[in-house]
């Protein structure tokens, strides 16, 4: 497992990461984990089970671009009040110089259209997700930390 690293958020500028992504863990309208597995010819991340997210673009807070990449992979008509922060941070294998602004939501509206990127795997609970072979492991941080919060089921 690659070292993960909590950051202070209150403290950063932009400038101090080459890349920052937000990312979610998702609970459906049916109160499953949707998560997606990357296509076969992602690269090193094939086959790698992920929650859903991206880069931000320059002029986007962290809120304004997980909304625009739930809207783009998933579709989904995503409310900024119901949206969770749960943390931001780190790994080693990037050297720690890219940043992961860690996100929950629920829809509980079901405005999840389809999945345009990679296919969606969904699970009743976080030791579901966890068996799989090719987890990111920062994917299994937030996993972790939504259920220490009571946000998802064990």
């Amino acid at each position: 497992m690659q070292t993960i690293k909590h950051v202070d958020t209150t403290n950063i500028e932009r400038s101090d990461f080459s890349a920052h992504l937000a990312d979610c863990v998702i609970l459906t309208k049916n109160n499953t984990i949707l998560m997606q597995q990357r296509p076969k010819d992602w690269g090193k991340h094939a086959g790698v089970l992920n929650i859903f997210g991206g880069h931000l673009e320059n002029d986007e807070t962290p809120l304004q671009g997980l909304i625009r990449e739930l809207r783009e992979e998933l579709g989904a008509h995503v409310k900024p009040q119901d949206v969770l922060f749960i943390g931001a941070i780190t790994e080693d294998w990037t050297d720690h110089k890219e940043i992961v602004h860690v996100h929950f939501w629920h829809d509980i509206e079901g405005t999840i259209t389809g999945c345009y990127e990679g296919e969606t795997r969904e699970y009743d609970t976080v030791q579901q997700a966890l068996q799989h072979p090719k987890i990111m492991d920062y994917a299994v941080w937030a996993l972790k930390q939504c259920f220490k919060k009571g946000l998802l089921a064990g």
